[in-house]
């Protein structure tokens, strides 16, 4: 809308006091400040952990660097505040589809939409839409039974499918959940196991169950049709996902429905980490997922054979699981530092929790983050880079992806 446009009655309504004041900014302009803040970040931390620096008696300098240093997370927040877009506009557009969904179904579907004041940033937005409609088709088609069926299951005639958001913490969580008749476990475990993705005598647990129908390809349908059953769509979805750096967690109960919930970063330009050292080597993970970060005495340490023998850590009455990252991405090592001599640090996951043992904890800052190219592009377990104030280089590890490993 340009200014001569604007209803002289509007646009003093839009600068009085009781409302918002608007500018409209074409995107690629925001990325670009974005871009700039990420340099920023890159030269202060240059500046302030210039070696030339490391022996000066400046005794101004560390106050002076901190409060530098805040107000570039303080820029970096606004930067990313800039391009974020209520979801709304991303919900909304589903309700043309869902009467699309009744009217090729022959079912009756109510869409509740909630927590659409919930603000995304808009390059995840724009992406999402794809993915959630792959998602709401599962749930009319699979999961939604039809009218007479529910009235004979004492249901309404209706069924109902509610798409909500909300920030919890760093990150948005997207909820596509209906009210039909929840995933068929026996008959998802016996696609599983025909298709090698679960041994013939293995009994997984339903998270571990229910991860499988992300693979590609993968499907239960009997028949295709036009809306389900070639098996691309929830892969597309994990796909998207991992891109952006989210998980999926999937919940189901036998006539109850079904909950798929997506966690996305707030943002995809920064990142509040944890920077750790394993040899020579630097890794970083979201401050959000760290659950807790210890030495282990030497009573905490087992091995389980439910666990193939690997090692495990007991703290206070729960057994975790760890991770080598020697062995996760095997290399060739010949021997592994005892447990006893490592710091701990524990991740939480959708499937649980997991240790992954390091040498050192290197720092906690906010990175830029940057994609992997080229070779490094298919390393496993990792959502891309991190740039560090020193010029140096973290992999920014996949938590998720290192878990479902050890279930491997």
């Amino acid at each position: 809308m340009s200014a001569s446009n604007i209803n002289p009655n509007t646009a003093e309504a839009l600068t009085s006091d009781n409302q918002a004041t608007f500018l409209r900014i074409q995107i690629d302009k925001v990325d670009r400040l974005m871009d700039l803040v990420g340099e920023l970040s890159l030269g202060v931390g240059e500046v302030i952990h210039c070696p030339d620096l490391k022996d000066l008696d400046l005794p101004d300098f560390s106050n002076s660097a901190h409060r530098l240093q805040m107000l570039l997370n303080e820029m970096q927040d606004a930067a990313v505040e800039l391009r974020q877009v209520p979801i709304g506009e991303v919900f909304r557009r589903m309700r043309r589809m869902v009467r699309e969904l009744e009217r090729q179904t022959n079912k009756k579907i109510e869409l509740v939409l909630e927590g659409e004041e919930t603000e995304i940033d808009k390059v995840v937005a724009d992406r999402l839409y794809e993915p959630l409609v792959h998602v709401l088709r599962n749930s009319a088609d699979h999961g939604l039974e039809s009218p007479s069926e529910r009235l004979a299951l004492g249901k309404p005639e209706t069924g109902k499918i509610t798409l909500s958001a909300v920030q919890l913490g760093g990150d948005i969580q997207i909820t596509v959940a209906d009210d039909g008749k929840g995933l068929h476990r026996d008959k998802i475990l016996s696609r599983a196991r025909e298709r090698g993705l679960m041994g013939v005598a293995e009994e997984p647990d339903d998270q571990r169950l229910w991860q499988v129908i992300f693979q590609p390809g993968f499907s239960t349908a009997e028949t295709v049709t036009n809306l389900s059953g070639r098996g691309v769509g929830m892969d597309v979805l994990n796909a998207t996902m991992k891109s952006l750096r989210g998980h999926i967690s999937v919940n189901s109960q036998t006539g109850l429905g079904t909950q798929v919930k997506l966690s996305i970063p707030l943002s995809l330009a920064f990142l509040d980490s944890l920077v750790m050292r394993i040899r020579t080597r630097l890794y970083a993970t979201p401050i959000s997922v760290v659950d807790k970060v210890f030495r282990p005495e030497q009573h905490q340490i087992s091995s389980v054979a439910a666990n193939n023998g690997g090692e495990m850590i007991r703290v206070q009455d729960e057994l975790i699981p760890i991770c080598r990252l020697e062995r996760f991405y095997g290399e060739d090592f010949q021997q592994l530092a005892p447990l006893e001599t490592l710091v701990i640090v524990v991740f939480k996951t959708s499937n649980g929790l997991i240790g992954l043992p390091v040498d050192e904890i290197y720092d906690q800052q906010q990175v830029v983050m940057k994609p992997l190219q080229g070779q490094l592009e298919h390393i496993r377990a990792s959502h891309g880079c991190a740039l560090l104030g020193t010029g140096e280089v973290a992999i920014i590890l996949d938590h998720e992806e290192l878990k479902a490993g050890q279930a491997l």
